[in-house]
């Protein structure tokens, strides 16, 4: 393979939150973006800051929902939005990971519930609301996050309707039935704030990743069309876009590449892997009255690969 035939880390590795190469070592043509072993997935992500809760923090008294929050960003913003007071409702399908995540919140003095629910299933996703509302009696911040990605690389043409669907379920149909059934009880309120996991792929395509790239343009233009619908209503919704985060799904992705954080790392200005927190404190920053004139962003918080 020629210089000219590579495809470039840029393109095929730094497609976010998605993981989606991670099924494709084949489709580089033999190892195209070097030999050797990864030494990526050592780090795992750290846990809460030091210190206890602060009962008077930023979001004291605020019912906080977050779906696919037993790893990577969902988790960490549980943890940050429970250190800063938030009554904090969270999902994922892996229900021993995510009662350990409650117990770990609670000993360090925050406030969480975990309910197992599946966001491709319509009755996962409204007894999961109902269920917030429920235990804590209303529904002020909601942090869609929950996210698969492509079960294969390949082009387009080759990609099943199976395929298509199974990554649409969850990222695309998980958003919208999430919103379609928070939305209410927060114009019941009178208020409430939105914030939904997209990706750098809802800004830019990525070759052969269609069905994850397509459902996070849908994510983007739902976020936009919920925030024009809901504006005057005292609802706020906005989405992000991350790049590489140092979470699980990175981590298979540059396995099975066989390339280190430090060579994805070289396709963003910034030149390193964000962390979780990070990604984290956009989300309450934007949830916070600090962002109350932000309205259907979808943010870059890539580390700046969306600048050039």
């Amino acid at each position: 393979m020629t210089e000219e035939q590579r495809p470039s880390r840029r393109r095929v590795l730094t497609t976010g939150t998605t993981g989606a190469m991670a099924l494709a070592a084949g489709a580089l043509g033999g190892g195209a973006l070097g030999a050797g072993p990864a030494t990526a997935g050592t780090r795992n992500p750290p846990g809460p800051s030091p210190g206890r809760a602060d009962s008077r923090g930023r979001f004291a008294g605020k019912v906080v929902l977050i779906t696919g929050a037993t790893s990577g960003i969902g988790q960490a913003t549980a943890y940050e939005m429970a250190r800063e007071g938030a009554k904090v409702f969270f999902c994922g399908r892996r229900e021993e990971l995510g009662h350990r995540h409650e117990r770990a919140i609670r000993e360090f003095g925050g406030e969480a519930t975990y309910m197992r629910a599946d966001v491709s299933r319509e009755s996962d996703v409204q007894a999961f609301v109902a269920g917030c509302v429920r235990r804590y009696g209303r529904l002020d911040i909601a942090f869609n996050n929950a996210g698969i990605e492509s079960p294969r690389a390949a082009p387009l043409h080759e990609q099943t309707l199976g395929d298509v669907e199974k990554v649409w379920r969850v990222n695309a149909a998980g958003v919208f039935l999430a919103m379609k059934y928070e939305i209410p009880h927060m114009l019941r309120q009178g208020a409430g704030v939105i914030v939904n996991t997209a990706s750098i792929s809802s800004e830019v395509g990525f070759a052969t990743i269609s069905p994850y790239n397509a459902s996070k343009h849908a994510v983007a233009s739902l976020t936009k069309v919920a925030a024009l619908e809901y504006a005057d209503r005292n609802i706020r919704v906005n989405a992000l876009a991350p790049g590489a985060v140092d979470t699980p799904m990175l981590e298979r992705a540059a396995r099975a590449f066989g390339v280190t954080y430090e060579q994805i790392a070289q396709d963003y200005p910034i030149k390193r892997i964000v962390e979780p927190q990070e990604i984290a404190r956009v989300v309450m920053w934007l949830a916070s009255d600090d962002a109350t004139a932000v309205i259907g962003t979808d943010i870059d918080t890539s580390g700046g690969y969306l600048t050039g």
